[in-house]
């Protein structure tokens, strides 16, 4: 037989072969519906999610398909540490843990002891989270908790296995690398980040907030913050607050509701106001013993009183003369 017909039987046989073969391929992966063209995964999928499955973000963490959290194996045990938030996240929105095994993990909040609610973790402050293992404390994530409008953020930093897809301050597309971003000018800002191994996008935004609250005085101090009146204060905005200290004893001052408030009592005082943003300012003042409106309507009354007393008793006296 001549080598040109040889090589055509070949041919037809090699392709025989494989229409055999692609249904029987295709029947095992369970699905039979359209496929992404550029992936040749069932449209919709990315090629890391696979119902059941896990996808490892790192040596210590995995991003969990079932449970669409993050995971974190608890060394040398069984346990393990499910969360929303992964190792090094920045977040707004509340977080929670859950536990699975008996191994003790301990929370920490801006270094001490959180004994709050761990379904649900909604205190700004940085938190840290680790597992007691025999002898050894074995680290397992940390993240930052932050509000709408915070001071505690100078750079955003991507978590490992993340990276910086764009960014923006007050609406405008600002300059951010590949895994950090300067947050050093306030405004309001808007990140997102994706994570490199399941192609998911994350979002912050928050508004970086350095300004202190301001409050304006009513009230002649002299130089040493003395004053011989009630201390009338206003300019409040909403999410301020007043820590109140007379002679070292938090007390509460006055508050009319519409950003004013007073102080009355004489004493030597420290005001610290803070806003949502976590920024602070102090006030130290003495207020000295004065005498206001009620004060003289009640020193009146007494010297009112003393005095129908007294007529009272001279009266009483010639009566007793006379008779």
């Amino acid at each position: 037989m001549p080598m040109k017909h040889k090589l055509i039987i070949l041919a037809l046989c090699a392709v025989a072969l494989l229409a055999l073969c692609v249904p029987a391929l295709a029947a095992d992966t369970g699905y039979t519906g359209p496929v992404d063209p550029e992936t040749g995964n069932p449209e919709g999928e990315t090629g890391q999610q696979d119902a059941g499955s896990r996808t490892a973000l790192s040596a210590t963490m995995y991003y969990d398909w079932n449970t669409h959290d993050f995971a974190f194996p608890i060394p040398d045990t069984l346990g393990e540490v499910h969360s929303n938030a992964a190792d090094g996240m920045v977040l707004t929105t509340p977080v929670y843990l859950t536990l699975s095994g008996d191994v003790p993990v301990e929370v920490y909040r801006n270094g001490a002891a959180y004994t709050g609610d761990r379904g649900r973790i909604d205190a700004v402050g940085t938190y840290s989270v680790s597992a007691s293992v025999g002898t050894q404390s074995r680290r397992l994530l940390s993240f930052t908790l932050v509000g709408s409008s915070t001071n505690a953020l100078h750079s955003f930093l991507a978590p490992d296995g993340f990276f910086v897809r764009e960014a923006a301050r007050d609406g405008n597309p600002i300059y951010a690398d590949r895994f950090s971003l300067s947050m050093e000018t306030e405004g309001s800002y808007a990140v997102e980040y994706e994570c490199s191994a399941t192609d998911i996008v994350y979002k912050l935004e928050t508004t970086i907030d350095r300004t202190p609250p301001a409050l304006q005085f009513e009230g002649s101090a002299d130089r040493q913050g003395r004053i011989r009146s009630a201390l009338k204060f206003s300019g409040l905005q909403n999410g301020d607050g007043i820590y109140l200290t007379r002679f070292g004893e938090q007390v509460q001052p006055i508050f009319n509701g519409d950003g004013t408030g007073e102080v009355h009592d004489p004493g030597n005082y420290t005001m610290t106001v803070f806003d949502s943003a976590g920024n602070t300012v102090d006030y130290q003042f003495i207020i000295l013993q004065y005498y206001n409106l009620q004060s003289w309507v009640f020193f009146l009354l007494v010297a009112a009183v003393l005095a129908a007393v007294v007529a009272y008793i001279i009266v009483k006296r010639r009566r007793l003369k006379v008779a």
